[in-house]
């Protein structure tokens, strides 16, 4: 098999599975939109946003750090006791200051009422930092069957206690199935968002257990020579994802506090953008899938005589793939809005956002382009580069959605992000060409971005002109998905060669 067939063969092991629980969990969160109003889906959407930085800060780079010391030595059940052990001290850490400031914090992110969000969400955040390493070693070892369903039984326990506390319990206290004083002291139904959590944690805890047995590697115990090694490693790793988190999800903090509303409304208008941005997670899932399986594969042929082809090439197929989503959710929007809509009408006032679709579409695709360029600084050794380009796009983000939120809303936000990509994807080209150069094909790539945004813009243009019927219109979408198809087919098939 050659290298790309087995990236592409690894992705869909290990990367379907998580495309599958994420997308189960990606399609349930509309349905959520039904239970809880427009402002508690704000506070839904700021809480997972606040998830993203202190997931990074908790696993600081370990799980990168792990798969490079991995390949070195023969380390691996070393490499694993001691990022475990130092993962369980910065997550004990933050427990203890989740309690200690619990009050202060619930004041700070806006829900004094419930304080006790804070400790879910700090319970949570644990147990999917004890995890995440556990999780590392089976993508390492090839456990691809037990990978999958780990990761789809957490999805599957997380929906299923978010339907029995949202929908059955209040459904069977209506048909008086239950009732009581266990009932009113134990359940309320206008607790809404924090069944969400609630239910969350169950989940982790339970995804925790599953993992258990990965923790026997423990008996190896921790090699604080190797610790030495793999901390100043991993360190420029957590600035990396630290900033990553400040351009994919500063913007949902800052809303709520430069909107120029009151709370409430600020709340919901959070709210619409983070339904919208949903639509543009595609791309981030497919980059998720693709990243569980190319990080050990790059590091595993890094000293590859071709590793520079495979790099090149795995970055062109990952433009033709994002590109097709891309189009692949623009064209498709009118039909899952009158699903939506056809399910509850409640939806309409979340469709004010769709403007901000396309736009973080583009952003998204401009991450996983990032993604790949970053291959070289990991793969050297200079994480030290990485970090100081994530902290510059992070910079950007902060300071372009302080100028733009205020005036033009979510909009603003949308453009910051997709603004401090493109920075990065420049500034990441720059210095890949000076300290790894890469003959990455930027006319295939440019020929595949511009092709997918003439075909958007046809179809919008005949849907405007035309209005055709939903049926027609999904049908116009299907054929010109196809043509995308079959020119991506027909153009690579006269490229093909020995290691594609």
């Amino acid at each position: 098999m050659s290298l790309l067939k087995k990236l592409a063969s690894d992705t869909a092991a290990y990367g379907l599975s998580s495309i599958l629980a994420r997308l189960i969990n990606y399609i349930f969160s509309f349905i959520i939109v039904k239970a809880v109003t427009t402002a508690e889906y704000g506070d839904y959407t700021k809480f997972y946003a606040y998830a993203g930085f202190l997931q990074v800060v908790l696993t600081h780079g370990m799980e990168t750090s792990y798969f490079r010391f991995n390949t070195k030595g023969g380390k691996q059940p070393k490499a694993f006791a001691t990022g475990f052990l130092s993962m369980v001290i910065f997550s004990f850490v933050f427990l203890l200051l989740s309690y200690v400031f619990q009050i202060r914090i619930a004041e700070m992110v806006r829900v004094a009422g419930n304080p006790e969000f804070v400790l879910f969400f700090a319970w949570i955040m644990a147990f999917d930092t004890f995890a995440a390493l556990p999780f590392a070693s089976l993508r390492a070892n090839n456990k691809a069957i037990k990978f999958a369903v780990y990761r789809v039984v957490n999805i599957i326990v997380f929906i299923g206690f978010i339907l029995l506390l949202l929908f059955w319990l209040p459904k069977w206290y209506d048909q008086g199935v239950i009732s009581g004083q266990l009932w009113t002291k134990y359940y309320n139904p206008d607790y809404g968002v924090g069944y969400v959590f609630i239910a969350n944690l169950i989940a982790s805890i339970i995804t925790f257990l599953l993992l258990f047995g990965e923790l026997k590697q423990l008996k190896s115990g921790i090699d604080m020579s190797l610790y030495k090694k793999m901390l100043p490693y991993a360190l420029p790793i957590m600035l990396v994802g630290f900033a990553g988190m400040i351009n994919e999800m500063l913007s949902r903090v800052m809303m709520e506090y430069l909107l120029p509303y009151d709370a409430y409304t600020n709340k919901e208008i959070l709210g619409v953008f983070g339904f919208n941005y949903k639509f543009a997670m595609l791309i981030t899932l497919f980059l998720q899938a693709y990243r569980y399986a190319a990080e050990p594969f790059f590091f595993a042929n890094s000293e590859n005589a071709n590793a520079k082809y495979v790099y090149s090439k795995s970055m062109h197929y990952f433009i033709i793939a994002g590109c097709f989503i891309f189009l692949g959710v623009m064209v498709m929007i009118p039909f899952i809005q009158q699903i939506l809509i056809s399910f509850d009408t409640k939806y309409i006032e979340y469709f004010e956002g769709q403007n901000v679709v396309p736009i973080l579409l583009a952003a998204n695709l401009l991450l996983g382009i990032y993604f790949n360029l970053s291959t070289w600084y990991k793969v050297t050794d200079k994480t030290h580069i990485g970090a100081m380009i994530a902290i510059f796009g992070a910079g950007m983000t902060f300071l372009l959605n302080w100028i733009m939120i205020p005036r033009f809303g979510y909009t603003g936000a949308a453009v910051s992000t997709l603004l401090c990509y493109l920075s990065m994807v420049i500034v990441g080209y720059i210095a890949e060409l000076k300290y790894y150069p890469i003959p990455y094909n930027l006319k295939g790539g440019a020929f595949f971005i511009a092709f997918t945004f003439l075909l958007w813009k046809g179809f919008e243009w005949i849907n405007g002109t035309f209005a055709l019927h939903l049926g027609w219109l999904t049908s116009l979408s299907v054929l010109i998905l196809l043509i995308y198809i079959s020119v991506a087919y027909i153009s690579e098939r006269r490229k093909k060669n020995k290691y594609v």
